[in-house]
């Protein structure tokens, strides 16, 4: 069915049962239509009939971004034993990068476990790792870090601890970071650290845990949790500050 906002509307299941109801662009080929059904049989017919495995459609799409972002684990599988690239990109992320966005932890830990880069960077957009806090896949995140994300790379101008300090609602995922070893001394491209961004927001009990793992900063005299906090928030409304944060 072809919806005026140039989508196709894919519905998964019955018979096969294996994928949701997903979104594809217009611009997708029947090959890559079969692929988000999960139906293997319909996708090796495309496939034995000169289905092109290394065509990307307008947002840089291919067969397998296709299988994996609507989580067909089987259709993935097929896929990479017919030796599809598990890092395929044509400048949109890789099918990593894809699952962790769509919150597909199992077709994710298919490709790891056929050595996908955890690490790729998708310029402008960050990385799998980024994507999967975005999103709060603790499932993709917990995968990415085993296959050997970098909790510290930053993916799209800040680390995942840093966007999820200044983001806020990431408590959890923050408590989850620190353990797998973020590092909150590490600050944006303007000098700001994690702690401090929990602090303008007044999250005490993120500033509580990112304390005691962070070291001084010399502009805050106080070194204390009130101290850290009182410090943010007087920086915070300086003039440079609120046009920096824009």
């Amino acid at each position: 069915m072809l919806w005026p906002s140039g989508y196709l509307q894919v519905f998964g299941g019955g018979a096969q049962g294996r994928c949701k109801c997903s979104w594809i662009w217009s611009s997708a080929t029947p090959f890559m239509v079969s692929a988000q059904s999960g139906d293997v049989a319909a996708v090796k017919y495309f496939l034995e009939r000169g289905g092109d495995v290394m065509k990307a459609d307008d947002k840089g799409q291919t067969v397998l971004h296709h299988a994996v972002a609507a989580g067909c684990c089987k259709v993935t599988e097929f896929l990479l034993s017919k030796g599809v690239p598990v890092n395929i990109d044509y400048g949109r992320g890789t099918p990593a990068y894809l699952a962790a966005e769509n919150e597909q932890d199992k077709t994710l830990k298919i490709l790891l476990d056929h050595h996908a880069n955890p690490n790729v960077i998708v310029k402008g957009m960050g990385n799998p790792l980024c994507m999967a806090l975005v999103y709060r896949s603790l499932k993709c995140m917990k995968l990415l870090i085993k296959a050997g994300a970098d909790v510290n790379c930053k993916g799209c101008a800040m680390t995942p601890l840093l966007f999820a300090t200044w983001r806020g609602g990431y408590t959890n995922y923050i408590q989850f970071l620190l353990k797998a070893g973020a590092d909150p001394n590490i600050p944006d491209d303007l000098g700001r650290l994690p702690i401090e961004f929990a602090a303008v927001r007044d999250c005490k009990e993120e500033v509580e845990m990112l304390f005691p793992l962070t070291s001084p900063i010399p502009n805050v005299r106080n070194w204390s949790i009130e101290g850290v906090i009182s410090y943010a928030k007087i920086e915070e409304k300086k003039p440079m500050n609120k046009l920096q944060t824009v």
